[in-house]
């Protein structure tokens, strides 16, 4: 139960976002050129943490070149809070022409054939943008395991904004029967798996931009649990508040891909994503915060991607 200073925070959360939902997209821009002047330029909050998981992964780039990634990093994270806030009320013409799906056939063959599909992705670009798209412009019911949180005032605006359009958001942490419901009758399960985990999960490890890291196994389990193919969703941001979303089927047989295959074939499909244009990957929290096993035997073996 929440106490009464959470339930006052929730409300509060709950007035600003409703507030601020319903200013056109161009006064968000602005709050968020002028939340960049006060936050990057002035507080600088967060650019240590910033520019250390910069300098961990791009070690050969200048200090020039990488303060300037950086600073596109940061106006990038600020325009997706602005967007995202505007997901609670944006209408769905005004979404389907800023986040168009390109080849929605594909998703559409894939879930007539197996019923069920895996959707990877990762927290690039706006992925609350892409759920939200591709809940109008794919023709299936889209189920999205989520990690509650905390506050519950908060985690309903959450689950509201994300079932907006008809996706059926479930707590992962209590999710593994409804996903298995939800399969039985066909649907598309959406994940968003490249955050670390925590260090109870079972991991995979692997040098992800040149670093030991570890990832969630989620992907590759439900795909073979349910015996899916496994999806992955680009969005490639084209200019400000406009993206383009395109589906590359990773694997259609999951049940014959063996050791950790489906785990490489996502991180391979994050990491090239991100080198393409790595200032659309959300980079402002720790990105590595576990240390590899130092047993070689334990699962969750380093493996280089190549």
């Amino acid at each position: 139960m929440q106490s009464p200073a959470d339930q006052n925070r929730s409300r509060a959360a709950g007035w600003l976002i409703g507030l601020l939902s319903r200013l056109p997209l161009c006064v968000l821009y602005a709050l968020s050129d002028l939340l960049f002047l006060l936050l990057y330029r002035v507080f600088r909050l967060q650019r240590e943490l910033l520019s250390d998981n910069l300098r961990r992964a791009f070690p050969d780039m200048t200090d020039n070149a990488r303060e300037q990634l950086a600073a596109r990093c940061y106006r990038n994270a600020l325009d997706f809070l602005a967007e995202t806030i505007k997901a609670w009320r944006i209408t769905p013409e005004a979404l389907r022409r800023r986040a168009v799906v390109r080849n929605p056939e594909l998703m559409n063959a894939l879930t007539r054939k197996y019923s069920t599909v895996i959707a990877a992705t990762s927290h690039y670009g706006n992925w609350e943008w892409l759920l939200l798209a591709g809940e109008l412009q794919v023709d299936a019911q889209i189920t999205v395991p989520y990690n509650a949180l905390s506050n519950t005032g908060l985690n309903r605006l959450v689950r509201h904004m994300r079932g907006r359009f008809g996706s059926k958001p479930v707590d992962a942490q209590r999710g593994l029967r409804e996903l298995a419901r939800q399969a039985r009758s066909g649907t598309i399960i959406a994940l968003n798996a490249d955050q670390a985990p925590r260090a109870e999960d079972r991991q995979y490890w692997c040098t992800f931009l040149g670093q030991d890291t570890a990832f969630f196994t989620g992907p590759q389990k439900l795909a073979r649990l349910f015996s899916a193919p496994l999806v992955f969703a680009h969005m490639h941001r084209l200019r400000r508040g406009y993206y383009e979303i395109e589906f590359e089927l990773l694997c259609d047989t999951p049940y014959q891909a063996t050791g950790d295959a489906i785990a490489r074939r996502y991180v391979e499909a994050v990491e090239k994503q991100i080198l393409a244009a790595p200032e659309h990957w959300f980079w402002l929290y720790k990105r590595w915060k576990l240390n590899k096993p130092a047993d070689s035997g334990m699962p969750g073996q380093t493996e280089k991607i190549t």
